[in-house]
């Protein structure tokens, strides 16, 4: 009897060796810079098989939580990794910028571990690893994919109505041997199907909802209810068991101007009758029959609002607190009825969209105090930090170009039918189209792509878009020095050192190198605090002793006092002044050097060095 067992486990052992499969943990460390960790790009292989894996947002974060730091992290599908932007238009990104304004003193770090097409299932799954992390907060905003995501109620590979089985097919699968066995099996169906571009993201949502529709109260409905239930209860408890405060935001789709999805003859007529009720001006009557237009989808892609109640009534019970994102967007939005004004499709935001659910979770996060004391908010604080969310044009328009492509087919169209999508046939009229189309279709990466853009606002001399793209690299990538340092070349060249001092302290921050202490330490001479260039200068010359003009920068800042003490005792020795002038230069003081110099030559204007010395001098900058 024993013989099976030990042959299964001889396989998976052997399996192990050979390096097949993997266990894909949610975080690992990063090798190019120690002491950091990130999302695995392949836990989505935790939960997908096949050419479609979803890969999670990025964020980098120290291994040890600072001393003091505060630390969130972000749970969702694909809105709540800022869909179809990513990046700075990610409401977690928008939301860590927000604090780390609110506590410029303290490390802040939100980390977004969103995957496109998931359930609840996988957030539960995720759950312990999380909680190893000890964030001071998590936040939630999932729902939309309890039928269609991967092991969603109503989804292609769901498993009829048994939570149990689904919950041991997560346990079994990260065996090695389960994991050959369903890529053969996946093998096998894609040879029968034929093989589908699966980076699509329409085609995604094909193959994931298959035929299935859901209609209001049916048995597949209701099952996606409880199955909703019984995993929001069971994160928060487990977190709750853990003494981690969670705030879930309640769910929002567009219902202006999404027509039924998979609607019958109920759907249509409810939403035909909201065109016509808005259009003779009776918003409240528009605003409930849009909402019953939306609840009678039969294709399940927006949530219904059974999930919000559950969402309210679980995070209640479970001591959450319950963030109304729906009711913000509500508010912004023209009528009080969602539409384009700030959702693109069917349920992902614009940007101002991301902004306002991001504006939830921060004014809920400060109503509760969580982190300590909140410092008052400066006027027009909101306004500031909207302006400051770090999506670049690169950003926009690949967003415009992933949109396009996800609505033209199905089920934004009729099965069968899809338009080309602009990306596909689009001759680049500029470099930023052309960038991203090349960043749309996978030919360069996000980071790549950006920085390419910010080399050309450089060469066409606009800083201030130059230094913004820096800025979205540099809050992507956190423990990078180099786009800080991008960001004070480009402020120096336009004339703004006072932002260029700003870009390179920042860059110093993060790694300590010999470029980085040297800009500080020059900027920070040019503002004639020559005391406080000397530890950059003495650390620019630890780390790179070779370099000629950082030893004769600190020669001169040390003797700097004691010459100036020499020329109080003998204030018309040339030979003094001569060596101040040049110590001044050699510090970059140049206003100093050219001082000294115009008291030598008044004693002795035929002094040559001193014109000579003169003469090199660098011209006075004009007032800007």
């Amino acid at each position: 009897m024993a013989l099976p067992w030990v042959l299964l486990a001889l396989v998976e052992l052997g399996l192990r060796v050979a390096g097949f499969g993997g266990s894909y943990p949610l975080f690992v460390p990063y090798r190019d810079a120690p002491g950091f960790l990130f999302q695995n790009d392949s836990v989505g292989r935790r939960y997908f098989h096949g050419a479609f894996v979803p890969s999670p947002h990025l964020d980098f974060f120290h291994a040890t939580k600072p001393a003091g730091g505060l630390r969130v992290v972000f749970q969702g599908e694909s809105s709540a990794a800022g869909f179809p932007y990513g990046h700075g238009g990610a409401p977690s990104r928008m939301l860590e910028q927000r604090l780390q304004t609110a506590f410029p003193g303290r490390s802040v770090e939100v980390i977004n571990t969103a995957l496109t097409a998931v359930s609840s299932y996988v957030l539960l799954d995720q759950a312990r690893e999380i909680a190893a992390l000890h964030p001071d907060a998590v936040l939630i905003y999932t729902g939309h994919n309890e039928y269609y995501g991967v092991l969603g109620a109503a989804s292609a590979g769901a498993f009829g109505h048994s939570r149990a089985a689904v919950l041991a097919y997560l346990a079994v699968r990260r065996l090695r041997l389960a994991q050959l066995v369903e890529r053969l099996v996946a093998a096998g169906a894609s040879s029968l199907r034929g093989r589908v571009a699966t980076d699509d993201p329409g085609t995604v949502m094909e193959l994931m909802a298959g035929d299935r529709l859901v209609p209001l109260g049916s048995r597949r409905f209701d099952d996606g209810v409880a199955q909703f239930r019984a995993n929001l209860d069971a994160l928060l408890a487990r977190y709750q068991a853990a003494h981690i405060p969670v705030f879930v935001g309640t769910l929002v789709s567009d219902e202006r101007d999404q027509p039924p999805l998979g609607g019958g003859s109920d759907a249509n007529a409810a939403y035909a009758a909201a065109r016509d009720r808005e259009a003779h001006g009776d918003t409240a009557a528009a605003r409930a029959l849009y909402r019953e237009a939306k609840e009678r989808d039969a294709l399940r892609f927006r949530a219904p609002e059974a999930l919000n109640a559950v969402i309210r009534d679980v995070a209640r019970r479970r001591g959450a607190t319950v963030v109304e994102t729906q009711q913000a967007v509500e508010r912004a939005s023209p009528g009080g009825i969602p539409g384009h004004s700030l959702i693109l499709e069917h349920l992902h935001p614009n940007v101002d969209g991301y902004f306002v659910i991001a504006d939830a979770f921060y004014e809920a996060l400060r109503a509760v105090r969580a982190f300590g004391p909140w410092p008052a908010p400066p006027a027009a604080e909101r306004a500031a930090a909207r302006a400051a969310v770090p999506v670049t044009p690169l950003d926009s328009l690949a967003a415009l170009y992933r949109t396009d492509r996800l609505t033209s087919g199905w089920p934004f169209r009729p099965h069968g039918v899809r338009v080309p999508a602009i990306v596909d046939t689009l001759h680049p009229r500029t470099p930023l189209e052309a960038l991203a189309q090349r960043l749309v279709n996978g030919q360069l990466s996000w980071a790549e792509a950006t920085d390419r853009l910010r080399a050309e606002y450089e060469r066409a001399g606009d800083a201030d878009d130059a230094i913004r793209v820096a800025r979205a690299l540099a809050s992507e990538y956190r423990y990078a020095a180099q786009p800080y340092l991008d960001a004070a070349r480009v402020a120096l060249a336009a004339g703004r050192p006072a932002d260029a001092l700003g870009f390179a302290r920042a860059a110093y921050a993060r790694r300590e190198t010999a470029e980085s202490a040297k800009l500080v330490a020059t900027l920070t001479l040019r503002t004639g605090d020559v005391s406080a260039a000397v530890p950059y200068l003495e650390r620019a010359e630890a780390l790179a002793p070779q370099d000629r003009d950082v030893r004769g920068a600190l020669a001169a800042a040390r003797m700097l006092p004691r010459l100036e003490a020499d020329r109080q005792r003998t204030p018309r020795d040339t030979a003094v002044l001569h060596r101040l002038a040049l110590a001044y230069a050699l510090a970059q003081q140049y206003a100093g050097a050219r001082d000294a110099l115009a008291a030598l030559l008044a004693v002795a204007p035929g002094a040559t060095d001193a014109q000579a010395l003169l003469r090199e001098l660098p011209p006075r900058e004009l007032p800007r």
